[in-house]
């Protein structure tokens, strides 16, 4: 739909635009309304004292994210190192989000678990083999709406 406008030239909405800052704190609540409908993002490990970035699938619920791995060095980084930093983002339109969440990871191995983390619609985009779960215990979460625009 085109933007109103009337004979003097006068936009309400560009108006409303230029006067909204380009930056917004999101809320706890909001940074969770956020990740509950993100199903990828990447995750932050140490190796060493390199800093490894992997993009993954994952769920949030309960205010925690889960994702699945194969045995690897993404796993082998958890191991040696439980504290990691996954963020998550979209940009659509004139707005895009972005949320991070710190926290430590723990992998799952009780079957009760990883049964529940199976209901919940965590699916990979390539069919591959996953069979470790693990789960992102949130320390701190922060998120921001940026305003793009003209």
């Amino acid at each position: 739909m085109s933007n109103p406008m009337n004979i003097s030239g006068h936009n309400p909405d560009k108006e409303a635009r230029a006067h909204r800052p380009p930056v917004t704190e999101l809320s706890p609540e909001q940074c969770w309304e956020h990740l509950c409908s993100a199903r990828f993002g990447r995750i932050a490990t140490m190796d060493g004292d390199e800093i490894e970035i992997t993009p993954i699938n994952l769920v949030a619920d309960d205010e925690k994210i889960y994702f699945r791995t194969a045995k690897g060095t993404k796993l082998l980084h958890l191991v040696l190192n439980e504290h990691v930093a996954v963020q998550v983002d979209q940009a659509q339109g004139g707005e895009a989000w972005s949320v991070i969440v710190r926290g430590t990871t723990r992998q799952l191995t009780d079957p009760e678990e990883t049964a529940r983390v199976d209901e919940l619609p965590l699916r990979p985009w390539v069919e591959t083999t996953k069979l470790e779960y693990v789960e992102v215990i949130p320390t701190k979460v922060t998120g921001r709406v940026f305003h793009l625009g003209h």
